[in-house]
């Protein structure tokens, strides 16, 4: 009779356990998961309009230029941290400050064609604040008589 007792005891204590855990699971103080202070924002991200840029043709010693136009598509700011280049003959001007979800701003590559000839293809590699790597590329003919005079003679 003790061990039938006991037994009662036991699944009363066990039943009240698994409710108490139950009640937990389900308490009001719980924060949903969609709650505007728990959601996650994604990262700034650039989205350029175009990344290959072609001159054409031009002549030795031309100095010329052109903007690569791009949008933070993500919904944090994003910033440019670095632009590195393929060529001495290319500068690089950019807006330094973070450009926020939405804005656009633009990269502009300056290219010296002075001792270039023939068919160029140049890159800059850009890296954001969020780690994202954007390559662009510009190309151009470059006609240079000094060089066509050697390879004429």
């Amino acid at each position: 009779m003790r061990k039938f007792g006991f037994i009662i005891i036991v699944i009363v204590v066990f039943i009240g356990i698994s409710l108490s855990c139950e009640s937990r699971k389900t308490s009001p103080y719980k924060v949903p998961v969609n709650s505007p202070g728990t959601e996650k924002k994604d990262p700034g991200r650039i989205e350029f309009v175009k990344e290959i840029h072609n001159f054409g043709s031009l002549k030795a010693g031309e100095v010329i230029a052109f903007t690569f136009v791009f949008k933070n598509t993500g919904e944090s700011p994003v910033q440019i941290i670095k632009c590195e280049t393929s060529c001495g003959c290319i500068e690089i001007q950019y807006d330094k400050a973070a450009i926020d979800p939405g804005q656009e701003s633009g990269i502009e590559v300056v290219f010296n064609t002075a001792g270039e000839w023939g068919n160029q293809i140049k890159t800059i590699k850009i890296l954001t604040s969020s780690d994202e790597e954007k390559e662009l590329t510009i190309g151009a003919y470059i006609e240079n008589e000094n060089f066509n005079n050697l390879i004429n003679n």
